[in-house]
């Protein structure tokens, strides 16, 4: 098919408004990507502005890690939106061929190697004062410079891509967004109850840190193989985001453990900004200089195979250890943080500690994977800074850490472990103002 100087070669998807074709150019082997739009079916005046939008965004964009825009041809019956062709697909497929070939999700060298790129391209946005809106693996394109790489899907060369900014804003200092737009899986915990209650009244606002925790969603969903917090339905999903509850392999880094605390904040205020990630120490250091630790190796006889970490109120097992930057987890002797164990017991008796027992499945039939829009206006954000750090410390000697270690903990089918959180209000060097301490 001929348009112009265009050979739409051959058809790459189809959505809702049209068809993607592999394109070239006439007397050119260059390959791009071009969206045939249909307009006939472009009918509500909202797909048009949204296309518009993401034309003028794009024309602004010129970063290694943002989809280039080549050209705009406009026709009686057609747009054609010609883009950077990328001949690895997106994320999402390329991390199922890889669950589906080696039983597993991406190591955490590879997660390090993609995390730096898209942290970068968010970084780049967010300094040009754009809001994304819609993080997720579908929106991620992945290319590679040969043919082998492509056919192996060799991650470790990967060039990413990020595109659809249909959905995506300008945002001023100060300025906050109140539509709920996006994908409800990688949504900002306020966003999700907004369109859980359809609460459109409301004036939960937010700005880019509502990209930060889709940027978290998708990191973890890389490392772990899964959703942070899979969900059947909606009104599961949103039961699991309240909770805050989230897992993670015990044998992970520190520093990734940190990197994905940073961004999965029920709380805005608590997560960290894009350029504090892009200079996290997960991204700036060498994977062969990242702190690996089995905190099962360290305390066997405690430790089960996994860490629960909460995202409302930060508990996890780096609240036990406070680490100098060269000090090794295992010594169990550095100092501590006091915990006021009869404190804990007592309210324990009197019911007043946390229910963190995991709501049963809610099959209400809605359908969390795929984007949603309501729109409506609101005047300020409304969230509230909390848990602050009152906690005196002492150093222990070993005895009394094992004692204090098992009245701590909680296990779950012996294959969980988290801490109360009455017992230390936040994570020391995951809250953003202390990062540097990881």
């Amino acid at each position: 098919m001929l348009v112009g100087d265009l050979n739409l070669e051959k058809c790459l998807g189809k959505g809702a408004f049209g068809e993607v074709y592999l394109t070239t150019k006439k007397g050119s082997k260059v390959k791009y990507a071009t969206k045939k739009i249909d307009k006939s079916v472009m009918k509500n005046p909202k797909s048009k502005e949204y296309l518009a939008n993401e034309i003028k965004i794009l024309k602004e964009m010129d970063h290694p890690n943002i989809i280039k825009l080549i050209e705009v041809k406009d026709t009686t019956k057609y747009y054609y939106i010609v883009m950077e062709y990328c001949n690895g697909g997106d994320l999402s497929k390329c991390l199922a061929h890889h669950k589906n070939k080696n039983q597993k999700p991406f190591s955490e060298e590879v997660v390090q190697y993609l995390m730096r790129q898209i942290v970068s391209g968010i970084c780049y946005i967010h300094k040009k004062n754009i809001l994304h809106r819609d993080i997720k693996l579908e929106n991620i394109l992945v290319n590679f410079d040969n043919i082998e790489d492509a056919r192996e899907r060799n991650m470790m060369k990967a060039k990413i891509k990020i595109i659809d900014f249909g959905f995506s804003r300008h945002l001023q200092e100060s300025e906050l967004a109140y539509s709920i737009l996006g994908n409800p899986i990688n949504m900002d915990p306020g966003i999700l109850k907004k369109l859980n209650k359809n609460e459109s009244n409301k004036d939960y606002g937010y700005d880019q840190k509502a990209d930060i925790w889709g940027l978290g969603t998708i990191c973890y969903e890389m490392l772990i193989g899964k959703c942070t917090f899979d969900s059947e339905s909606l009104k599961e999903l949103v039961n699991k985001v309240e909770r805050g509850n989230y897992f993670l392999p015990s044998n992970l880094s520190k520093e990734v453990i940190s990197f994905l605390n940073g961004m999965i904040q029920y709380d805005p205020k608590k997560r960290l900004n894009a350029e504090q990630l892009l200079n996290h120490r997960f991204l700036k250091r060498a994977y062969s200089e990242l702190t690996k630790i089995n905190l099962k190796e360290a305390h066997n006889k405690l430790i089960g195979s996994n860490i629960k970490i909460n995202s409302k109120y930060n508990q996890s097992i780096w609240e036990i250890f406070e680490q100098d930057e060269d000090s090794e987890l295992d010594n169990i002797t550095s100092d501590m943080i006091e915990m006021d164990i009869n404190k804990v017991n007592n309210e324990r008796s009197e019911g007043k500690t946390d229910d963190t027992t995991l709501s049963s499945k809610t099959k209400s039939g809605d359908d969390i994977h795929k984007n949603t829009e309501i729109t409506h206006k609101g005047s300020e954000n409304t969230g509230t800074d909390k848990n602050k750090n009152n906690n005196k410390k002492k150093i222990i000697d070993e005895k009394d850490i094992n004692e204090q270690f098992s009245e701590a903990f909680d296990f779950m089918n012996n294959d969980f472990i988290y801490i109360e959180p009455l017992l230390i209000p936040f994570i020391p060097g995951d809250d953003p103002r202390l990062i540097s301490k990881i």
